[in-house]
């Protein structure tokens, strides 16, 4: 059974039940846990209805073909992309520092995707991914499929497209995109998942912490 990550009252809990060593082992596991830090890495693989959009940086890119296929869907009221969503998860549990060695197991990355600050789609992990404890970084590729006709209807369809190379183009990245994830981890305690959600952005390397 997974269990919170937290400290405070679940220390106790969690000795209890995992019969694990000292107090201060326990607490040594839940501290590094805490300090697995998530970014968002880059998006790429983008296709906007179905047009890989990696070498356009305008609209003026596509082609009259392209263009075509985009106005099919604008009759149909639809804007479907694709992209890998790529974050970096920082484990720096390397056993330096007075700190503990700490190599962990990524078992699940629920995650819901803010655009611009609307929540869109969400998802999980497709399989578990390995945070050695070594202080390098591990990019997990994640695949995201959604129609923004859906969430940003209001929108213009040229404001649509313009947002989709905003984040998939040539000069594409991630600002106006947010991830909020709940990690789940594999630690010699057992597993355990984050109390509550992060907010990945793609300036900096934030943890359960902040």
């Amino acid at each position: 059974m997974a269990r919170a990550w937290h400290r405070g009252a679940l220390l106790i809990g969690v000795v209890v039940l995992t019969g694990c060593g000292t107090v201060r082992q326990v607490t040594e596991t839940l501290v590094g846990v805490e300090r697995l830090r998530f970014r968002l890495a880059g998006a790429s693989e983008f296709r906007l209805a179905g047009i890989a959009l990696a070498q356009k940086a305008s609209p003026r890119d596509f082609s009259p073909m392209e263009l075509a296929q985009l106005l099919q869907y604008q009759q149909r009221r639809s804007l479907p992309v694709e992209f890998l969503l790529h974050v970096a998860v920082y484990n720096p549990n390397d056993g330096r520092a007075g700190r503990r060695r700490l190599p962990v197991t990524l078992t699940g990355l629920e995650w819901k995707l803010l655009l611009d600050e609307t929540p869109t789609v969400s998802g999980n992990l497709d399989a578990p991914v390995e945070l050695p404890g070594s202080g390098d970084t591990v990019l997990i590729p994640l695949r995201v499929k959604l129609d923004l006709y859906e969430f940003f209807a209001q929108r213009s369809w040229n404001e649509l497209v313009e947002l989709a190379l905003a984040v998939g183009g040539a000069r594409g990245s991630c600002a106006r995109l947010m991830l909020q994830a709940r990690p789940r981890v594999l630690t010699p305690l057992g597993e355990l998942y984050s109390p509550s959600y992060i907010t990945i952005v793609d300036k900096e390397f934030r943890s359960s912490l902040r």
